[in-house]
């Protein structure tokens, strides 16, 4: 069966820390309790599955899809080897979390790894994220936790731009701050274990939190910086790596004109974060406007990206 790129549904919620930039940015109604300040656009998990939108399943849930299809869908990849995307438009902080490795990810929760990383697509003047511990000192923590000021009293903050992509690893105490919108790519996991919630009275996960924190833990940031819009058309795609973790890695390209993958067989999951481009297979093509994503399936073999803008390409690495 061939297959051309695959549009899925996202999956909106309106979380207490959310802004309403990625409805303005989507032309989506908000306003009262709903801002749509979190979408979960590519993932497979049974807590966010999301819905194709395209080609001749439209209709199906992505998981469906990968067991029907598993080897034209994702390749010679296990089911549970996939990529999540989301977006998230923090005006406030999100509660201070982290999450399990996947040893104790399947023993306990019936689910696995969280790792995640964050692109940062705009930052007010001065934003920090929490992403690590500035003590290894447990008693510390924990007492700080019980009065819901670890993030104030313990988190490491880091200032983060436009252009950075800040990868966490399970097990690392983190936060994204207020005036921070990001896309999330990250592993199949879906478990968060909030260790603070500044007050607001959310369900907290404290002893498990403990059980799974890595306080040695920091994040790895890496400084892209902006797109060049002036760079001359047809001009050469400049890649770079924005991540590596051994479950999900993720180039950054800029893209000025055309550029061109071939894949093996593997599939890859490509999000826009500047401007727009037309992406085609063999089998098909889809337009992707600023932020949107798409599935290129294993059997496309190879995809081709038109237009100037920036991509980030998401995928399993080899072992």
């Amino acid at each position: 069966m061939s297959m051309g790129p695959i549009l899925l549904e996202p999956n909106y919620i309106s979380p207490i820390w959310a802004g309403p930039r990625i409805s303005q940015i989507r032309g989506l109604p908000y306003g009262g309790d709903v801002n749509n300040g979190e979408s979960f656009d590519v993932s497979a998990h049974r807590g966010m599955v999301g819905t194709v939108l395209n080609t001749e399943h439209a209709g199906m849930k992505f998981d469906q899809l990968i067991r029907e299809h598993h080897d034209e869908v994702i390749g010679s990849l296990a089911d549970d080897a996939t990529v999540q995307v989301c977006y998230m438009d923090a005006i406030d902080n999100l509660s201070v979390q982290v999450h399990p490795d996947e040893e104790y990810a399947t023993r306990v929760e019936d689910d696995h790894e969280k790792a995640e990383a964050w692109y940062i697509l705009d930052a007010e003047p001065g934003a920090t994220l929490i992403a690590g511990c500035t003590t290894n000192d447990l008693d510390a923590l924990r007492k700080a936790a019980d009065d819901d000021t670890i993030g104030d009293a313990y988190g490491l903050h880091l200032p983060v731009s436009e252009g950075d992509f800040v990868l966490v690893p399970a097990g690392t105490m983190h936060a994204v701050g207020p005036g921070i919108l990001c896309v999330e790519v990250g592993t199949l996991g879906f478990t968060t274990y909030r260790l603070c919630d500044w007050g607001r009275g959310r369900e907290l996960a404290v002893d498990k939190g403990f059980d799974v924190l890595k306080t040695e833990n920091v994040a790895t940031v890496t400084h892209l910086g902006l797109y060049d819009s002036s760079v001359a058309a047809g001009s050469e795609a400049l890649v770079r790596r924005g991540f590596t973790h051994a479950l999900c890695a993720a180039n950054v390209i800029d893209v000025h004109g055309e550029w061109t993958e071939e894949m093996g067989d593997r599939y890859q999951v490509l999000t826009i974060v500047k401007g727009e481009a037309m992406v085609a297979t063999p089998n098909g093509e889809v337009m992707l406007t600023y932020t949107r994503s798409a599935v290129i399936p294993a059997c496309a073999g190879s995809f081709t990206v038109r237009g100037n803008c920036r991509v980030i390409q998401s995928f399993v690495p080899e072992a």
